[in-house]
């Protein structure tokens, strides 16, 4: 039973930290300090598991209880990149792991108080994290899958301090622990290195640059573009199903972005880009309803929301197309358009 105990502890201790190392490369990748966070977490968490092999039970609640605040500091760092949520001190609503583990450990010299309620709430905190994960848009099923993982792995931690001297279960134990963190690891990676937007390379070529045109010119621009994989945000559904189109509406709902919310646009063509450039690929971004954005959030958030987009095709060497109703701006305005795209 030992040696059993022992290969179920290595099986373990390997798998997490198999998914540090991709978390952490794929944020060398990606950028994406989500993933740096949560590769740190599996970090800490491969300590937990070697000082439970040797019998560090104070060590083994003070490194889950950090294991599990990095996880879920992680997990709320994944949203706010994800422009979900906003949040000024994220790092302070995954404390509570840390506070509640320092409060037992002080509480008395018993099992339960050192030990049994500190690891349960940090595993609860992991659980946590896994739910925040799996409440992404339903636009990133690849994420609400590793959430969902996570989420089983922290459910199954829980029963650690309930299960933990039942000799013929701590083997098993180990090793769906194993098993859930190796589930996690895969599907977290994919997350962060998701492909989301570009399926396979295209055979047209595409020359990089910034234009700002008018919508007359809509339809026989985007003709040429039909079999390309385009990022849009539209005021209508993608016109082709190898665009990845948003649209822009005020009412919620799956590939819907509110026009407010210019942030998550920003960060899904960050990602977008990212991906394009990393497979080879000229990025192609089509921005039709600027009126609309400027209707919700004023003239001067938008020219800034669209320098920001330009800045972002130039440094990765993508093409911008920005559609205007040019009877809709008065010639200042027009002018200040203009000047953002480096028309004379």
């Amino acid at each position: 039973m030992e040696s059993l105990l022992l290969l179920g502890q290595m099986l373990s201790l390997t798998a997490k930290i198999v998914v540090a190392v991709f978390l952490l490369r794929a944020y060398r990748i990606s950028e994406r300090f989500s993933s740096l966070h949560l590769g740190i977490a599996w970090l800490v968490s491969a300590v937990v598991v070697l000082m439970d092999a040797l019998g560090q039970e104070t060590f083994v609640v003070i490194f889950y209880a950090l294991f599990s605040a990095v996880l879920f500091y992680g997990s709320l760092l994944f949203l706010i990149e994800e422009g979900q949520v906003s949040l000024k001190r994220p790092w302070m609503w995954a404390l509570p792991p840390i506070v509640g583990t320092v409060y037992g450990l002080l509480l008395g010299n018993g099992w339960d108080s050192r030990v049994g309620i500190s690891y349960g709430v940090s595993a609860f905190y992991v659980f946590l994290a896994g739910v925040t994960i799996a409440s992404a848009e339903a636009d990133f099923p690849t994420a609400r899958r590793a959430g969902i993982a996570l989420a089983l792995f922290g459910l199954h931690e829980m029963d650690y301090p309930i299960l933990r001297d039942v000799s013929w279960f701590a083997p098993i134990g180990f090793t769906v622990g194993a098993f859930l963190t190796l589930l996690s690891a895969y599907l977290m990676a994919r997350m962060v290195l998701s492909e989301r937007f570009i399926g396979r390379k295209p055979t047209v070529e595409v020359k990089p640059g910034v234009q700002l045109l008018t919508r007359e010119n809509y339809g026989s621009v985007v003709d040429g573009l039909k079999d390309y994989p385009v990022l849009a945000f539209l005021r209508e559904p993608a016109p082709y199903p190898a665009w990845t189109g948003y649209m822009l509406t005020a009412v919620s709902g799956e590939m819907k972005i509110h026009p407010t919310n210019l942030a998550r646009i920003s960060e899904i063509v960050s990602r977008y880009l990212r991906e394009a450039s990393a497979q080879g690929v000229t990025g192609v971004v089509v921005i039709d309803g600027v009126e609309f954005l400027v209707t919700y959030n004023g003239l001067q958030p938008v020219l800034k929301f669209l320098a920001t987009l330009r800045d972002m095709a130039l440094v990765n060497r993508a093409l911008l197309l920005v559609f205007i109703e040019e009877g809709a701006w008065n010639p200042k305005e027009l002018s200040m358009l203009r000047r953002i795209f480096a028309i004379e």
